[in-house]
């Protein structure tokens, strides 16, 4: 039982100078540096050359680390869904997937993480997608320091509230976006200061001082680097003032060059005058001030080899204490991803009692480059066995030919979810088929190609659903009948002539996927018609009808709960219907994420199946087919223990993959878009 003298409630506040409107860091004596002025100035400092370099050496060595996620205490099937949505692979995992192009990206999300350190904070939203009863994570999206307007803090405790941005700012006390939808990486905050403190800062000085330096330097070697052109009259003259006029003429006229003279006035003589006596060593001055910055950052060893002392021992020195500081910003970091994005995923799903998987980060500055020396050595301890693997390895990084024996043969056998399937085990023959690569390229751009026309062309067509949906809405409301809102329909000449324009787009994205797959067999001497059949084309108008009824369904029920929401003792119909048509008109409008982007993608890729294994089916006796995960966003286990798996007929594949894509273990929905692909019965020689 807990002690009563526990306390629990707080009396004091973090900052006197944060509130609900803005947040200030007390300590800051400079104006400049006072946020948010000092979000263009750090922008403004970042572009310095030295600078440059600093940030540069933190931000590279920092995104050249390994990024994992550690699921050490948490259940598999909670590590695979949070590293799936942060496009990260496990620890200790013994494949660590491919590459993918949907969904969130780490790298380019911690590219952009890491202008905290310039700036001192950097925010992202979070936005999640409901994939069959599961939340997943779709987007972090950038909030750029330069488009906050307010951060909202609670000043007992210096809790992060959420943030304003600007032109889009209510300026009231409820954050426009709360802190349950931000990820907020926040470099060395002190108190409630939510704005962090850039690594540029104790370098404010320094650069200012150099850059006006800088101008300095550049005006005296305009104005003294060739001398000044000096007309002085002989002795014993007495020149006019006109005389003297014309002679000051001649002088600002004076210009060096292999035409160039002069023809001075009697009584005068022209001279060029230098520099007397000493100056400011004022490139000394800014090289001292750059070995500030440098010394500011624990970066000595940029100005190793330009200083008139130092040594190797010293730079390794250098090295070392910059390094444990590359260790404590990525510490920040995983904390944060880990606290503010893992964790999130998890209470979506499984609640806040859930274990949350950490995300981790190594070997940083410890990379290391694998030569023949070092494999020797590693061989030769003992360390590492001389495997095929390794052979293999070794031939493909030093692109040395191939043995001419043949490789162990692969095995297709039918087992646990992810692995081949198609029967009894089929072996490879000794000299395996040549592999035709598809246009990745090009099949990723035909599939969001399709996608964004028909998104347009729904958004285009939908203005008579939603106008029937808030009809009937409204006429629900007016007749009291609250129950009907739960049963909307429309009418199936509506669904029909929506199906018909999501037909045409779907049957051009599977003529195109026909014939690549067609180009893909063409490439090895194999000759097929890249058409659909009658079946075919009425396969994908069903898909085509099927896809407009899921997007309809969803309208609808997204017109109920809007009517719903909304349908108090005070309710009026045509508010309700006015409500539920611009709740429609956005969704209908949501181009890349939401209810109709997803239904068709899902869509695209189905017919895009359609149109290969039309061309595939007509593959001669003997063909090969190999499964590829080349094209996925982020390839969830299953999929990456299924990439590369060959199978002996097109019907042993499809067990694995129907119509020819999207394996059928998947757990990644529209973030896996593996296929198959042609092994033509072309022999290696």
């Amino acid at each position: 039982m807990a002690r009563t003298s526990a306390p629990t409630r707080l009396i004091g506040q973090v900052s006197e100078w944060t509130g609900v409107d803005a947040v200030f860091d007390p300590l800051e004596h400079v104006p400049p540096l006072l946020w948010p002025q000092s979000v263009r100035v750090y922008g403004e400092m970042r572009r310095d050359p030295r600078l440059a370099a600093i940030l540069t050496g933190y931000t590279l060595q920092l995104r050249r680390a390994t990024w994992q996620v550690d699921g050490t205490g948490c259940r598999p099937e909670v590590v695979q869904h949070v590293a799936d949505d942060l496009g990260l692979p496990m620890m200790d995992a013994e494949d660590p997937g491919v590459g993918r192009y949907h969904g969130v990206s780490w790298s380019e999300h911690l590219r952009a993480a890491l202008l905290m350190l310039p700036f001192g904070h950097m925010g992202f939203e979070m936005e999640a997608a409901i994939v069959d009863g599961r939340a997943r994570l779709t987007t972090l999206a950038e909030r750029l320091p330069v488009t906050i307007d307010n951060i909202h803090v609670d000043t007992k405790t210096g809790r992060l509230l959420g943030v304003d941005q600007q032109l889009t700012s209510p300026h009231g006390g409820t954050p426009q976006i709360r802190a349950d939808r931000l990820a907020w990486y926040c470099h060395e905050r002190e108190g409630a200061t939510w704005t962090g403190t850039s690594l540029l800062r104790p370098a404010y000085g320094p650069w200012l001082l150099k850059h006006e330096l800088m101008r300095v330097h550049a005006q005296a070697n305009r104005r003294w680097g060739m001398g000044v052109p000096v007309m002085e009259a002989k002795p014993g003259t007495q020149p006019t003032v006109a005389q003297m006029q014309e002679a000051m003429t001649l002088a600002a006229a004076a210009r060096g060059g292999d035409q160039a003279g002069a023809a001075v006035p009697p009584g005068f003589e022209l001279k060029i005058v230098g520099m007397s006596g000493s100056v400011p060593d004022t490139l000394a001055y800014i090289k001292w001030l750059d070995q500030q910055m440098s010394q500011m950052a624990l970066m000595n060893h940029l100005d190793l080899g330009t200083s008139e002392s130092g040594s190797r021992a010293l730079g390794t020195a250098f090295i070392d204490s910059w390094t444990l500081a590359l260790g404590s910003i990525a510490d920040e970091i995983a904390d944060v991803a880990t606290r503010q994005i893992a964790a999130r995923i998890v209470e979506w799903n499984w609640g806040d009692q859930e274990p949350v998987p950490r995300v981790v980060a190594s070997g940083i500055g410890s990379k290391r480059e694998v030569t023949a020396e070092s494999l020797q050595l590693l061989l030769s301890s003992g360390a590492l066995s001389g495997d095929p693997a390794l052979e293999e390895w070794v031939r493909r990084e030093w692109r040395l030919p191939e043995r001419e024996s043949a490789a162990p043969a692969r095995t297709a056998t039918r087992g646990a979810p992810g692995q081949p399937t198609g029967g009894e085990p089929e072996r490879v023959a000794a000299a395996e088929p040549a592999m035709v690569e598809p246009d990745y390229e090009q099949i990723r751009d035909q599939h969001d190609q399709a996608v964004r026309e028909m998104a347009a062309q729904w958004e285009e067509q939908s203005g008579p659903l939603v106008e029937a949906l808030a009809a009937a809405t409204a006429a629900e409301v007016a007749a009291g009948t609250l129950v009907g809102l739960g049963m909307l329909a429309v009418s199936p000449a509506l669904v029909a002539a929506l199906a018909g324009g999501l037909a045409i787009g779907l049957s051009g994205v599977a003529a195109a996927a026909a014939t690549g797959a067609a180009a893909e067999l063409a490439a090895g001497g194999v000759t097929v018609r890249a058409e659909l059949g009658a079946d075919r084309r009425q396969r994908v108008r069903a898909l085509a009808e099927a896809t407009a009824g899921l997007i309809v369904g969803g309208y609808s029920s997204a017109a109920g709960r809007t009517a719903l929401r909304l349908s108090g003792p005070d309710a009026t119909a045509e508010a309700v219907a006015e409500a539920v048509r611009a709740d429609l008109t956005e969704l209908s409008r949501a181009k890349d994420g939401g209810l109709v982007a997803g239904q068709l993608r899902s869509a695209a890729s189905a017919a895009q199946g359609e149109g290969r294994l039309a061309a595939l089916e007509q593959a001669p006796d003997g063909t090969r087919f190999r499964a590829t995960e080349r094209l996925d966003a982020n390839s969830c286990g299953p999929c990456r223990k299924a990439d590369g798996a060959e199978y002996a007929t097109l019907a042993a594949g499809l067990t694995d993959y129907p119509l020819g894509l999207k394996n059928r273990h998947c757990q990644g929905r529209d973030r896996c878009r593996g296929f198959l692909v042609p092994l033509l019965p072309i022999m290696r020689r």
